[in-house]
C-alpha cells in the first residue's frame, strides 16, 4: 500500500505539473491577441480544481510513509526481537514528533514546525465539537485555518518580538547593497505610535560608554561595537559622505536620496531618541541642501513639507550642538561685541553693566530719531500731491528742531561704528561656525554691514513681514541705521538752505519711502538691549536663547505645512534636543534675558518679533515649563525676572488665560511656612 500511495503521488503531481505548464503556455496559432486571450480564458476555466488536486500529493506522500514504518516495524519484529525494537524504537520517536506537530499549532500559531494534518484537524473538531477542543482552546480565538492565525498573529504582535525583529532585519541589511534602499524607506515605518516606540525600544537597548568629558560634550559617547542601529547610523554617515565627495553638485538622483537620508535621520533622532553624534557631521549635507532646494522660500516649503519641517528642526538642532560645543570662536567674538557696547557707555566699569547701559542709549537714540522722522513724513502728507520748491523749504522751516536733532545724532552715535564692526565679526563667524546653516533657516533674516558710507533709510530697514509682523535680523547695525537716519537730516538741512540742489529730489523719495517701512518696525522698542541679551545669551549661555528665538521663527515660517501629527512630534523632539544640556552653562542669566522677553512677546500684542502669532499650545507649554524650571528659585537675585512679571501684569495681553499660565511658571508661589507666626 505504501508504495501504490507513493507511485500515485509522484503520478498526480507529473500530471499537475504538466497542466500547468500548459496553462501556462497559451495557444500561439492564433493570429489575433483577442483570440489568444479567448484561449487562455477557455483553459483557466477549470483551473480551480487544479489546486485541490495538487495538495492531495503530500497527503499521499505523509500516508505512504506512515504505512512504510509500520510495515517495517511489522516485519522486522516478526524477524527478531531485539532488531525489531532498534528499528521501531525511532521510527515511534519520529511519530510522536509528526503527532506532536501536527496538534501544537491548534494551540500555539508560533509554532513554525507543521504538516498538512492540523488544518484537516481542526476542520474536523470544528464539526464534531469534541470537548477537547473546548479544553485545548479554551479563551483563544482563532480563524478556521493555522496559517491564517499566523498571519492574524504577526499582525498583533508585543512590542519585544517587534524589536527583536526590527535588530534582525538591521543585522540582515547592513551588509547588503539593498543599505540605501532600507534607509530611504525608513521614514515610512514611523507612520504610527505602535511603530515609534518600538525604534525607542530598539536604541535602548543600546549600551555605551559616557564621553570623557560630559560637560564639554553633553551627547552620549560612541556605543559599543556590534550594535545594529548603530551600525545603520554608519551607513547613513558613509553616504552623506559619498555625497559630499559627488562630482556633480547638480545630480537630482543623488539630491532626492539625500533628502531621504535627511527625513531618515530626522526621524531616528525626534522619534527615536537616536543621539545626533552618532551620524557625526551632518551639517555640511543640511547646509548644501538648504542652498539647493532653497528651503527658506514658502513655495519649496508648500511643495515639500515633510522635508522642510524635517530640514528645519535637523538643522536647528545641529546649529544648537556646534554653538555649544564647537563655539570657542563664536563666544570669544560674543563677549567682543559685549565690551564694544560697553565701551560706548563713557562711564566705563564692570562690563555687563555699562553694556546694559550702552543698549539703553543706543534705544533711546534710535527711538529719538524715528520719532523726529515720523513727524517730518507726516508733514509732507498727502504725498500724491506736488509741492513746489519754495512750499517744501517752508514746510521744513516749521520743523527746525527735527532737523537739528537728526544732524546732531552724528556726534552723539560716535563710536558706534565699532559697536557694527563687532557684531559683524560675530555674524561671519557665525555663520562660519554653523556652515551657513543660520542664514538658511525659513523665517531668519540676516542684515549686512555695508562699508560704503551712509546707506539710504529704506534700505537700513528693509525686513520681510510675516503677516503684519517684521522679522527683524538676529544682530542689528544701529551705527548703520544711524547714519541713515543722520544722512536724511542732513539732506533735508541741504534743501532749506539750498545747496546741493541736485540731491534735493533723493532726499524727498528717502523721506517718502518711510511709509513703505512697516509701522510695527518703527515702533519696535529695546531692539538694542534685546541684542544684547542675545550676545550674553552667546558668551555665557551655549546659544541656548539665540537658537530657540530661531526655533520660533521657523515655526512662523512652517506654520501652514506638513500634517499637525508630524509637527507635534518633531517639534517637541527638536525642544528637548536644544536644551537637553541646559544645566551645563555657567551663567544662565543672558539665556533667561531672551526667553523672557520671547514669552513677554507671546503674550503683550505688538511687543516683538513673536507676538501676533498663536504657536501651538504643545510647544508653548513646553516653553514654560522649561523657563519656569530655569528661573526657579531666582527671582529674588535676577532683577530682569521681577520686570518681566510685573511688565505681564501691568501690560495688555492677548489671552488672559496664557498670561495667568506665564505668571504661575515664573512666580513660584508662596510659601505657606514663610507666612506662619
Amino acid at each position: 500500500m505504501s508504495l501504490v500511495f507513493s507511485l500515485c503521488a509522484a503520478l498526480i503531481a507529473t500530471l499537475v505539473q504538466q497542466c500547468a505548464r500548459t496553462y501556462l503556455r497559451p495557444p500561439q496559432r492564433h493570429d489575433s491577441l483577442l483570440k489568444t486571450l479567448w484561449a487562455q480564458i477557455v483553459l483557466s476555466a477549470g483551473v480551480d480544481r487544479l489546486q485541490v488536486v495538487a495538495g492531495a500529493v503530500p497527503w499521499f506522500i505523509h500516508l505512504s510513509l506512515v504505512l512504510f514504518f509500520l510495515g517495517l516495524g511489522n516485519s522486522i519484529l516478526r524477524i527478531g526481537t531485539i532488531v525489531g525494537v532498534a528499528t521501531v524504537v525511532p521510527i515511534s520517536i519520529c511519530g510522536f514528533y509528526y503527532i506532536y506537530s501536527a496538534i501544537t499549532p491548534m494551540t500555539n500559531p508560533q509554532w513554525p514546525y507543521q504538516n498538512p494534518l492540523p488544518n484537516e484537524m481542526r476542520l474536523l473538531v470544528e464539526k464534531l465539537r469534541l470537548s477537547l477542543y473546548n479544553s485545548l482552546c479554551r479563551g483563544v480565538v482563532m480563524p478556521r485555518r493555522i496559517g491564517t492565525g499566523q498571519g492574524y498573529l504577526a499582525a498583533e504582535p508585543d512590542i519585544v518580538q517587534e524589536v527583536r525583529a526590527v535588530q534582525w532585519l538591521l543585522d540582515k541589511i547592513n551588509g547588503s547593497n539593498k543599505v540605501e534602499t532600507f534607509v530611504l524607506a525608513i521614514p515610512g515605518t514611523f507612520d504610527r505610535k505602535w511603530s515609534r516606540d518600538v525604534w525607542k525600544e530598539a536604541v535602548k537597548e543600546v549600551q555605551w560608554d559616557p564621553p570623557a568629558d560630559s560637560r564639554v560634550n553633553p551627547s552620549p559617547g560612541p556605543p559599543r561595537e556590534g550594535n545594529a542601529v548603530f551600525d545603520l547610523c554608519i551607513r547613513v554617515r558613509q553616504m552623506f559622505e559619498a555625497y559630499n565627495n559627488k562630482t556633480d553638485p547638480m545630480d537630482e538622483i543623488g539630491r532626492l536620496h539625500m533628502q531621504g537620508c535627511v527625513e531618515t535621520v530626522a526621524c531616528l533622532v525626534f522619534y527615536a531618541d537616536v543621539p545626533l553624534g552618532w551620524f557625526e557631521r551632518v551639517e555640511e549635507v543640511l547646509s548644501e541642501l538648504g542652498n539647493n532646494d532653497q528651503i527658506k522660500k514658502p513655495s519649496t516649503i508648500r511643495t515639500n513639507p515633510s522635508f522642510a519641517v524635517r530640514w528645519t528642526c535637523l538643522t536647528l538642532v545641529s546649529i544648537q550642538q556646534m554653538v555649544m560645543v564647537e563655539g570657542n570662536r563664536v563666544r570669544e567674538l560674543a563677549g567682543f561685541a559685549v565690551s564694544g557696547i560697553a565701551r560706548f557707555q563713557s562711564d566705563y566699569g564692570s562690563p555687563d553693566p555699562a553694556a546694559s547701559n550702552g543698549a539703553h542709549r543706543i534705544d533711546e537714540y534710535l527711538r529719538t530719531a524715528w520719532e523726529h522722522v515720523e513727524t517730518l513724513y507726516q508733514a509732507f502728507e498727502p504725498w500724491d500731491q506736488s509741492k513746489s520748491s519754495e512750499e517744501i523749504r517752508n514746510i521744513l522751516g516749521d520743523f527746525e528742531p527735527q532737523i537739528s536733532e537728526l544732524e546732531r545724532i552724528r556726534k552723539d552715535a560716535d563710536g558706534m561704528d565699532d559697536v557694527d564692526w563687532r557684531i559683524s565679526l560675530l555674524q561671519d563667524a557665525m555663520g562660519e561656525a554653523t556652515h551657513m546653516l543660520i542664514q538658511r533657516l525659513p523665517g531668519v533674516t540676516f542684515d549686512e554691514l555695508k562699508q560704503s558710507g551712509p546707506i539710504p533709510i529704506r534700505e537700513a530697514f528693509d525686513f520681510p513681514l510675516i503677516g503684519n509682523t517684521p522679522i527683524t535680523p538676529p544682530f542689528i547695525f544701529p551705527g548703520q541705521q544711524l547714519q541713515g537716519l543722520f544722512a536724511l537730516g542732513r539732506g533735508l538741512r541741504h534743501i532749506v538752505e539750498g545747496r546741493n540742489l541736485e540731491k534735493h529730489k533723493e532726499t524727498l523719495e528717502s523721506l517718502e519711502s518711510i511709509g513703505k517701512i512697516p509701522i510695527p518696525l518703527r515702533r519696535l522698542n529695546h531692539l538694542m538691549k534685546r541684542q544684547l541679551s542675545r550676545l550674553q545669551d552667546l558668551r555665557d549661555g551655549g546659544g541656548f536663547g539665540f537658537t530657540m528665538e530661531l526655533f520660533f521663527l521657523a515655526l512662523r515660517q512652517l506654520s501652514s505645512s506638513s500634517s499637525p501629527e508630524l509637527k507635534r512630534v518633531v517639534y517637541i523632539g527638536t525642544f528637548k534636543a536644544i536644551t537637553s544640556s541646559w544645566a551645563n552653562i555657567k551663567d544662565p542669566s543672558g539665556t533667561q534675558r531672551v526667553l523672557l522677553n520671547l514669552i513677554c512677546d507671546l503674550v503683550i500684542p505688538h511687543r516683538g518679533v513673536f507676538s501676533d502669532f498663536s504657536y501651538p499650545d504643545y510647544i508653548v507649554d513646553e516653553l514654560l515649563e522649561f523657563v519656569g524650571t530655569m528661573v526657579a528659585g531666582q527671582r529674588d537675585s535676577q532683577t530682569h525676572i521681577n520686570e518681566a512679571v510685573q511688565e505681564l501684569r501691568d501690560g495688555d495681553c492677548i489671552d488672559e488665560d496664557l498670561r495667568d499660565s506665564v505668571l504661575d511658571a515664573i512666580t513660584p508661589p508662596p510659601n505657606p511656612a514663610s507666612n506662619a507666626p
